[in-house]
This record gives structure tokens, C-alpha cells and sequence, in this order.
């Protein structure tokens, strides 16, 4: 019984850690915003189940805070400004669904975004 806890555990470990490995990379997605729509690189960097990065977006580029993973979700911060934005993500191969709670009128802002192949920096 002790040798099958200990694999299950193993098993798990190796699970997380592929799902944080395989956000490591450059996504582009597009979001509508007051002034149309906006094109934004996440640069995404995994360590363990700590996320860090940046986002590349109108207002330049900014970091990643407070990035936790859980599994195939994660979550995050970026600061813009006098705003705090908080980000809820689920992995779903090479595209991210992501939920920006509260920025429009209190509804959730959703998009997905893609991997940038290696070699390519912007979105197209």
C-alpha cells in the first residue's frame, strides 16, 4: 500500500509539472477594449507551481504577479496602472482560455490565446 501512495504521488508530481512546462513560451491572444481591439504576448515562465512573466500589450510591457498553478488552471495579476487585473486560465493543449473578471461593466472578459511558435515574437 505504501509503495502505491508513494507512485501515485510520483505520478501526480510528473503530471503537474508537464502541464507547468507546456505554458512556458510566448501566447498571443486579442481583447476588446474601450478603444477597439488590442493585440497581447503573455510571456509566461513556470517554476514549479509558481508562475512569473510579463504582458506585452498598449500600455508596453508588464509583469506577472501572484501566479499560482493548480493543476491545468492557473491564475495571476498584472497591475496597470492604478488597476490590479486578475487572470483565470485553463490549458487546453497549444491554446489557453482566459477569464479577466470585472473589467467591462462587472462581466468577465474571456479570450483565447495561442502559442507563438518558437522563432515568431508578435501576433499577427
Amino acid at each position: 500500500m505504501g509503495r502505491l501512495y508513494c507512485f501515485l504521488i510520483a505520478v501526480l508530481f510528473v503530471a503537474s509539472n508537464g502541464i507547468a512546462q507546456n505554458i512556458n513560451g510566448k501566447w498571443n491572444g486579442q481583447m476588446q477594449g474601450p478603444n477597439g481591439t488590442m493585440n497581447l504576448v503573455f510571456n509566461f515562465k513556470t517554476a514549479g507551481d509558481s508562475l512569473t512573466g510579463s504582458v506585452e500589450g498598449p500600455m508596453g510591457e508588464l509583469p506577472i504577479t501572484n501566479g499560482t498553478i493548480h493543476g491545468n488552471t492557473f491564475s495571476f495579476q498584472v497591475t496597470a496602472g492604478e488597476m490590479m487585473i486578475s487572470h483565470q486560465c485553463t490549458v487546453m493543449g497549444d491554446s489557453i482560455s482566459m477569464k479577466v473578471p470585472g473589467m467591462q461593466e462587472g462581466e468577465a472578459m474571456e479570450l483565447t490565446l495561442k502559442r507563438v511558435p518558437a522563432g515568431e515574437t508578435q501576433s499577427k
